[in-house]
């Protein structure tokens, strides 16, 4: 999670201090990160975490082109007071984890009940942000917040619209879906909004992807280092402006068909329910029928003996 602290930190490049409380682990020199960690249990609890990092990073790398590497630090800790020491400012209450290209870290805020799968998660979400930080000054510097985001949501794939229960369809259907340009330098405070440009940047990203294919990016970049815009770099390569892909992605999300779809699990409940609760009344009207059709069954049984009796009775006449 990066928000507007991103936008500055992308234009420098300062020397990371070293933390008081960190217990700093030195692994060899092709190591991309020195892992700290507040306590040595937390260093214990992470260990299969940070063992997975450096593979995922170098696949990072490999998906965008990215050729350049600069070392860091990964800090984490488990209390509020050691998360906004180590990022130096105080950050919205929704923040999990911060990358920072100036201080040359990525800090880690390992919350309650998150295990190691969510946190090597969030971890794959700021190492996306790291290794945009690598690329070429001249294309850094021209990516917006949101797509920032959207590209790290789509490779983490974190859940974190799940967690805030955000609903892009049922927000369109609304008309409260804010437009991407909203989020080109912040997120803002409020956890919920944050999660609905998450899961929107995302969204559009994926479209992107779906439509042009994993390349896209690597040209983009390419052509944003060249000294393209963003949406001067996505009219070359697909034809179509940042706005227009948003009114695609806006026009899919506005459709109950997408409502059903991000409601399946519960959607699917319902309908479990809905026949379950069926079953009571369908077998007792079944019930009845067999009823019903018994009575007819007998009653023409009745009438069969009573006209047979007849036939005997004037048959001794």
């Amino acid at each position: 999670m990066i928000a507007h602290y991103i936008i500055t930190a992308l234009l420098s490049f300062a020397p990371c201090g070293s933390h008081g409380e960190a217990l700093a682990q030195h692994g060899a020199e092709e190591e991309p990160f020195v892992y700290s960690y507040q306590n040595e249990r937390l260093a214990k609890e992470m260990s299969l975490v940070v063992a997975g990092v450096p593979a995922e990073l170098e696949r990072i790398q490999n998906y965008f082109h990215i050729t350049r590497k600069f070392l860091g630090e990964i800090y984490f800790c488990e209390d509020e007071e050691a998360f906004a020491s180590k990022l130096q400012f105080k950050p919205p209450s929704w923040y999990n984890a911060v990358a920072q290209p100036g201080l040359k870290q990525i800090v880690v805020f390992v919350k309650p009940r998150q295990s190691p799968a969510q946190i090597a998660k969030l971890l794959n979400h700021e190492l996306v942000h790291w290794a945009l930080f690598q690329l070429p000054d001249q294309a850094r510097r021209q990516i917006p917040l949101w797509l920032h985001e959207g590209l790290a949501e789509m490779w983490s794939d974190r859940g974190l619209a799940e967690a805030y229960q955000v609903s892009l369809a049922w927000e369109s259907k609304h008309n409260s879906l804010p437009r991407l340009s909203s989020f080109a330098t912040e997120f803002g405070g409020e956890p919920y909004r944050a999660a609905v440009g998450y899961a929107l940047s995302k969204e559009f990203v994926i479209h992107l992807v779906g439509d042009s294919g994993d390349a896209l990016f690597i040209r983009i970049f390419n052509s944003m280092e060249a000294g393209r815009s963003f949406d001067q770099a996505l009219v070359d390569h697909t034809g179509l402006s940042v706005v227009s892909h948003e009114k695609i992605v806006r026009a899919n999300l506005n459709s109950w068909w997408r409502v059903v779809q991000e409601m399946y699990p519960h959607f699917f409940l319902l309908l479990v329910l809905i026949i379950l609760g069926l079953v009571p009344f369908v077998a007792s009207r079944r019930r009845h029928h067999r009823e019903a059709q018994h009575a007819v069954w007998q009653s023409e049984e009745d009438e069969v003996e009573m006209l047979a009796g007849r036939d005997d009775n004037i048959g001794d006449e």
